[in-house]
């Protein structure tokens, strides 16, 4: 997996205080997308012990809340097991914090297979499962649309934690009990 930054103390991408790890990645490509920069899983550096040992200094400290899965999008094929994988870790070392993960994918529940699902239909994306689903608190899905952003600008509808108001913040655990979509908001 490759990345772009590892930011401490962040306020804007989730509730309270956060580490977030940026990504390399994303097969979305959202017009207007704040972060072009990603979208190629090759760019960035490398995610090596020397970085991820960053990330989890960073995270123990008492301040932070939680951390945040950014990029790119931490849901891109190359991504998508070491993310599984710090989801995990940080439930097991740290169960008092919260994960927050960003995706261009939206999240629905299949009934005919009885799982969740992730899908991106705009441009054909082969849907598929996380079995670490459990470990995320709040997912925030769906692509980035600026003409809907424009809309909430104009309309005063708050975006809050997310790009435009057609993505969801979704509560993963309410979700994953109700067998559908449950805000966090």
């Amino acid at each position: 997996m490759f990345y772009h930054n590892i930011t401490s103390d962040d306020m804007l991408n989730g509730d309270g205080l956060r580490v977030v790890l940026w990504v390399a990645g994303c097969q979305h490509a959202c017009p207007n997308c704040h972060n072009p920069s990603t979208w190629d899983a090759q760019s960035g550096i490398p995610f090596t012990d020397w970085d991820e040992a960053e990330f989890w200094e960073k995270l123990s400290q008492t301040h932070i809340n939680g951390c945040t899965f950014s990029g790119g999008d931490p849901l891109h094929p190359a991504n998508r097991d070491t993310i599984g994988r710090l989801a995990d870790t940080v439930k097991k070392l740290y169960p008092n914090k919260d994960i927050w993960l960003y995706t261009g994918y939206k999240l629905d529940f299949d009934n005919s297979s009885r799982c969740w699902i992730f899908h991106d239909n705009v441009i054909n994306l082969e849907p598929f499962s996380i079995d670490w689903i459990d470990s995320i608190d709040v997912i925030v899905d769906g692509r980035y649309v600026q003409k809907v952003r424009e809309e909430d600008i104009h309309s005063g509808t708050p975006a809050l934690w997310r790009g435009s108001s057609n993505q969801n913040v979704i509560d993963v655990k309410k979700s994953l009990s109700a067998g559908r979509i449950v805000s966090f908001l």
